[in-house]
């Protein structure tokens, strides 16, 4: 059964390089018209946000294909596999923010360089930034498609677009 993903994003504050989110990264896929859900277990997250000062803020982070998991481990380890993410080779998913602007209240749009493998392109991404203790509490879901980034071929069966959902809280 093909499953696929695709997610990586990466929220991050002003907080020293290489923290771990305790959420994790989340994405659905369409296969054989149902939704199957799956996350990433572990993904890591570098971050300066400042709001008054968006031209000197970034968001980094990245996610590790051989943390994938949808429930189902013989289809975990499929995906990690030559035909998907070949994690053996690509070790991690990586996002980097180029540009963050206020779209008002707490919401934000960033021009993010995603990669995955060898594919680079940039995605517009939407996301809420919203003030929690000291910190922020940073939410974004957008979608990618699998094809942009080798992952898998085209199929009658697996959808082409994946939604990804990311929450990341830093104090």
């Amino acid at each position: 059964m093909r499953l696929l993903f695709v997610a990586l994003f990466s929220f991050f504050l002003s907080v020293p390089a290489g923290f771990q989110s305790a959420f994790p990264v989340r994405f659905q896929i369409k296969n054989a018209g149902i939704t199957v859900e799956g996350h990433f277990s572990e993904s890591s997250f570098d971050v300066q946000f400042n709001p008054k000062d968006l031209s000197n803020s970034y968001l980094r982070g990245k996610v590790l294909p051989s943390s994938i998991n949808t429930g189902i481990g013989l289809r975990d380890k499929h995906l990690q596999g030559r035909q998907y993410f070949q994690s053996a080779s690509y070790p991690e998913v990586q996002m980097h923010s180029k540009r963050i602007r206020s779209l008002g209240k707490n919401q934000y749009e960033g021009v993010f360089e995603i990669q995955i493998k060898d594919f680079r392109q940039d995605k517009t991404i939407s996301f809420s930034a919203i003030p929690k203790g000291k910190g922020y509490e940073f939410e974004a879901k957008f979608s990618i498609n699998r094809l942009d980034f080798g992952i898998g071929e085209k199929s009658l069966v697996l959808g082409d677009e994946v939604v990804v959902e990311i929450k990341l809280r830093k104090e």
